[in-house]
């Protein structure tokens, strides 16, 4: 069975968690992230700065840095620590664009992921499924852009207010929100997209989405997987950060409007990728605290007790784990990707 595991750490139904807390000028390809087209151009990096909304709390709000996907080339993928398919699935992540978007900058930068063989997936084969495609668009003016959202197409949207934002400066960041509903019946789910910015209430779920729902263009999912960044063109100029991948609404920690720093943020684990030797354990609270090492199916590698910093973690299979750190009542999940 792929991706049995549910993990919970700090609120409940949490699927994927990236920060980019890689070194500047780092790929994602070789932090947990799969190239499934274009595969050796311009892979997606890591930028110097990460993105915040400022004082409106975010769980993803300064942690580490950013990915820039702004060519053509290297479109990536990273999968869902467990698959889903029914309920929500909520992709929350920050954006903010780099300048100018052009008439030629106009497509798709985001979309969630089913594999071509979703019980036996090969992350570097995706289906052609490209559910909630997410749209950067031209303003009307050098200083504004649009977002769009369909449920399949690749057609640019083009209806201001229906599946358009209005104009958005870019020159600001913005926390957007891409739902996928799977609906019970055949060829009915829906994709909604949200997009908030400093001084929005993080809170609830808004009744009525900022585009969408929209659905009955194609096929539902059999399973969602993963989510993706896409390179479309040297013009799209966008900036990523803070992804967070759940399967209920919950952007701060118990949706109180306290600014806070969830607990998977106040711990650092490096290197990473990891090969051998020490792996080193930062937290930002008093130690001993237990990491137990597992693979995306669940299953307990090696468990210990960290107790001066650093742990030594027998031989493994290259791939992609998880470290699951405890401390009290408190959990977090660190991909770790092994070489």
């Amino acid at each position: 069975m792929f991706f049995v595991i549910a993990i919970s750490a700090n609120g409940q139904g949490l699927l994927l968690s990236e920060n980019f807390d890689y070194p500047a000028g780092a790929q994602l390809r070789d932090h947990g992230w799969y190239a499934h087209s274009g595969a050796t151009t311009n892979p997606i990096s890591v930028v110097t700065s990460g993105l915040s909304l400022g004082s409106t709390p975010y769980f993803g709000n300064g942690i580490g840095r950013a990915a820039l996907v702004n060519n053509t080339g290297s479109d990536e993928n990273q999968p869902l620590t467990a698959n889903r398919d029914s309920g929500h699935v909520y992709a929350s992540f920050l954006l903010k664009t780099t300048g100018e978007i052009t008439t030629d900058g106009s497509g798709f930068f985001f979309h969630f992921v089913e594999y071509s063989a979703p019980t036996n997936p090969v992350y570097t084969a995706i289906s052609t499924a490209f559910r909630a495609r997410t749209f950067i668009i031209r303003g009307s003016s050098p200083a504004n852009f649009r977002l769009g959202l369909n449920y399949n197409s690749a057609t640019v949207p083009s209806a201001i207010g229906i599946d358009v934002t209005n104009e958005l400066d870019t020159s600001k960041t913005y926390l957007v929100v891409v739902k996928y509903s799977f609906v019970s019946g055949a060829d009915n789910d829906q994709v909604s997209l949200f997009v908030f910015e400093n001084g929005d209430s993080l809170q609830n779920e808004p009744s009525t989405p900022t585009l969408g729902p929209f659905g009955g263009t194609a096929a539902d999912l059999t399973v969602l997987q993963g989510v993706a960044l896409r390179q479309f063109n040297a013009a799209q100029k966008v900036l990523i950060d803070g992804i967070y991948v759940r399967d209920r609404w919950l952007l701060q920690a118990n949706n109180t409007s306290v600014a806070y720093a969830p607990f998977d943020a106040e711990i650092k684990v490096y290197p990473n990728p990891y090969s051998e030797g020490p792996l080193f354990i930062q937290s930002q609270h008093d130690l001993p605290l237990t990491a137990t090492l597992m693979d995306l199916s669940g299953r307990t590698h090696f468990q210990t007790t960290v107790e001066s910093g650093e742990i030594h973690l027998p031989k493994q299979n290259v791939g992609i784990y998880l470290l699951k750190l405890e401390q009290d009542n408190k959990i977090a999940f660190k991909k770790l990707v092994i070489q």
